[in-house]
């Protein structure tokens, strides 16, 4: 924190400057890849000085109990809850907008602004701008933030040609579009964890975005293999070879897999293999795909399952390569983050590292290799367990390190309170 904000938090009776957080989901057991970006985003706040505090506003229907945070806003309407499942594609928009129409919810939440006496209210994507443009004060000096961790109406296009389209989606979609415009246009400050979604926001929005991408706890760390691992004590017992790869069962990941291994892990060798992490590895191995050549897939895959954040970083140590084969989806793959910060060599398609552009520009072929075609795909996997690539450089990690958002974020929200400020 500078001397020139202290001195302004002081002539306001403020030690610390204070943000309040508005998500579409709850932060105490962050799971998924939003939860995750909003999580980082808080701790990059707090380790440049701020207070943060965080109200999830979201339906019962789709978070235990267990996962609530003590401020959150949580809806429990069952007209609600069938809404947004029988309109999954849209759940957050339906959520939202019954926030607003709720006048306890509205109610509560400019309590809570009033409450928390917030300098900065920072949105992670668009739907809660729906409740708080009508909790804001009529008068108020407090700065809105606006983080977009896609082009929400277009990354629901995808889904709209895979089942999920119902009589009122193109409805939605342009409902989407212009929430999404609106608050880009009304907000202090813009966010977009993606570069080439950053250049799209400005265009149609006439604003300047700052482009703020995702963070690796790996990029703080140094990977090594560690020789008292389970997965290095595996593949040394079994002299395997593994690619490493790790996902949700999110559905572009589980496409992403087959479409690149579309005739199965018959390429591999012996004593090669591909262990999947996270909830993809089930679905990848319960689809009818992997069924079709299953002799050949079980003695090809390991799948490991859920993993705590020290066992991710040993599971990326015992690898030869990460793979991140992801053909579509929008925004950034926070996994591409993972495999970069892993500083080994990351074989991928070209959408997977769609939105590090400034990041990899300097990495390609130095670290991260692109590959569409599933038979280069499947020709660089070979080279890297047999001959071994070049992984990524240090600086090419620390790009994607808790402490750069953090210095980047405080730079641009820090100016908001006092112009000028370097």
């Amino acid at each position: 924190m500078t001397a020139k904000l202290l001195a302004t938090l002081v002539k306001g009776k403020k030690l610390v400057p204070n943000c309040l957080l508005l998500t579409p989901y709850p932060l105490t057991k962050p799971k998924h890849g939003g939860q995750m970006r909003a999580a980082s985003l808080m701790q990059a706040a707090r380790l440049s000085g701020w207070h943060v505090d965080s109200i999830g506003i979201y339906s019962s229907a789709f978070f235990p109990p267990v996962e609530w945070g003590a401020l959150d806003i949580i809806l429990e309407s069952p007209v609600l809850r069938d809404r947004a499942l029988a309109d999954i594609a849209f759940a957050d928009f339906h959520v939202g907008r019954a926030a607003s129409q709720d006048s306890n919810v509205v109610e509560k939440l400019r309590h809570l602004i009033q409450r928390l006496s917030p300098d900065v209210i920072h949105l992670e994507q668009p739907w809660a701008w729906l409740v708080l443009r009508k909790a804001l004060p009529s008068t108020h000096n407090i700065k809105i933030i606006y983080s977009s961790h896609n082009i929400e109406w277009k990354a629901r296009l995808p889904l709209m040609k895979r089942g999920m389209r119902t009589i009122s989606s193109d409805t939605m979609l342009e409902a989407t579009r212009l929430l999404e415009e609106e608050l880009a246009r009304t907000a202090d400050l813009v966010l977009s964890i993606s570069d080439v979604e950053a250049d799209e926001i400005e265009r149609t929005s006439g604003r300047h975005v700052i482009y703020l991408p995702a963070v690796s706890d790996l990029a703080s760390s140094r990977i090594s293999v560690r020789p008292f691992s389970r997965f290095t004590a595996e593949t040394n017992a079994t002299a395997c070879r593994y690619a490493a790869l790790m996902g949700s069962a999110y559905w572009p990941n589980v496409e992403g897999f087959f479409s690149i291994f579309p005739e199965g892990l018959g390429f591999l060798a012996q004593n090669e293999q591909i262990w999947i992490a996270g909830a993809l590895g089930s679905a990848v191995q319960e689809d009818e795909r992997f069924q079709n050549f299953i002799s050949i897939n079980e003695k090809r895959t390991r799948i490991i399952g859920y993993l705590n954040e020290s066992e991710k970083s040993e599971f990326f140590s015992a690898a030869h390569c990460v793979i991140v084969p992801v053909e579509f989806g929008a925004g950034s793959k926070l996994k591409t983050a993972d495999a970069i910060a892993s500083g080994l060599p990351v074989i991928s398609t070209r959408h997977a590292i769609d939105g590090y552009g400034p990041i990899v520009r300097d990495a390609l072929n130095r670290g991260v290799y692109i590959a569409d075609e599933p038979a280069t795909f499947r020709r660089l996997v070979r080279e890297a367990l047999r001959n071994g690539l070049p992984g990524c450089a240090s600086s090419v990690r620390a790009e994607l390190s808790l402490e750069t958002m953090s210095k980047n974020w405080a730079q641009h929200i820090n100016h908001l309170l006092v112009p000028g400020i370097a």
